[in-house]
């Protein structure tokens, strides 16, 4: 018989976090997560559109896919591999 596997999603939530404090504390948990071999986090910047913009420009300065949550645009889905 299968097992099902729970997906479990390493996040980091961002609400509360001052737009200059986190790219810092971005990169420490990319860099956290790339040391446990994780395949995917998500980071969530909630409803502001400036932490988004955060958040993307340092995924695109690693060169990191990344996807919003459809039914979510305050999530992002980062693929690490």
């Amino acid at each position: 018989m299968d097992i099902l596997k729970k997906k479990i999603m390493k996040t980091l939530d961002l609400h509360g976090v001052k737009h200059a404090d986190a790219p810092q504390l971005i990169d420490q948990f990319i860099w956290e997560q790339m040391n446990k071999n994780s395949k995917e986090i998500e980071i969530v910047t909630g409803i502001s559109q400036t932490m988004k913009e955060v958040v993307i420009k340092t995924l695109k300065d690693y060169d990191f896919n990344y996807n919003e949550v459809w039914n979510n645009p305050g999530k992002l889905i980062i693929s690490l591999v």
